[in-house]
């Protein structure tokens, strides 16, 4: 009973958790579609003139991002790699995937050119490479059908599409306990992605110590396998 009771919550969690995630994904979905105009009065104005001289590599960052970013949830649901939706599971993350090399490109280049100096250039910078980085991983994995160690590197890789939400999120924050822009933008090039992927690895390591727990007692009771 007791066994039930804390799986009964554990789904609860995860359930709340992805539509927490999901809301969070639509509505930077929505906010970057303003930038989509490249309409100089959407920028923030310390970026503006450098976004309106690289405008190319910026829409395709932004482009990448919201692809990214609409698709990721629903990849994570068990339902969509089974039975017939495979077939669509496996077609968005063809689609995520090609995102993430859109939008990396854009934001390696986009990322030195950054508010904030050398330190939030570097910030983002090293955010671009991990993002490439880890969907290239997730890739090789999936071809050489490691799905376990596939499913874990996209955990990592959305976890630094979710930047983009958590950038959002931390700005106004700062702003409203009354720190200075310059110095809350500093902090956030590198605040808005290492946190996630600390998240990251806490669910990936509770998966494979749940998967651990399912192999023992299938040794210990193998009418369970």
């Amino acid at each position: 009973m007791k066994s039930q009771t804390i799986k009964s919550n554990s789904s609860f969690l995860q359930r709340l958790g992805w539509g927490v995630m999901t809301f969070l994904a639509v509505m930077l979905f929505l906010l970057a579609g303003r930038y989509l105009t490249l309409d100089p009065e959407v920028f923030f104005p310390e970026q503006k003139l450098v976004y309106m001289a690289h405008s190319t590599m910026l829409w395709l960052h932004i482009v990448g991002v919201m692809v990214a970013i609409i698709i990721g949830p629903f990849q994570f649901l068990d339902g969509m790699r089974k039975g017939r939706l495979l077939k669509f599971h496996r077609w968005l993350g063809r689609s995520y995937l090609i995102a993430i090399l859109v939008g990396g490109i854009g934001g390696l280049y986009m990322a030195p050119l950054a508010y904030g100096g050398l330190t939030a250039q570097f910030g983002f910078t090293a955010l671009a490479i991990v993002w490439l980085f880890s969907a290239f991983k997730a890739y090789k994995h999936i071809r050489n059908k490691q799905i376990e160690l596939h499913r874990e590197w996209m955990t990592r890789n959305y976890a630094l599409t979710f930047a983009g939400v958590m950038l959002r999120l931390w700005l106004p924050t700062f702003g409203a306990i009354g720190m200075d822009f310059l110095i809350g933008y500093i902090i956030v090039a590198w605040l808005c992605w290492i946190p996630n992927l600390i998240v990251a690895e806490w669910i990936i390591r509770g998966r494979r110590q749940k998967q651990q727990g399912l192999d023992m007692s299938r040794v210990d009771n193998p009418q369970i396998a």
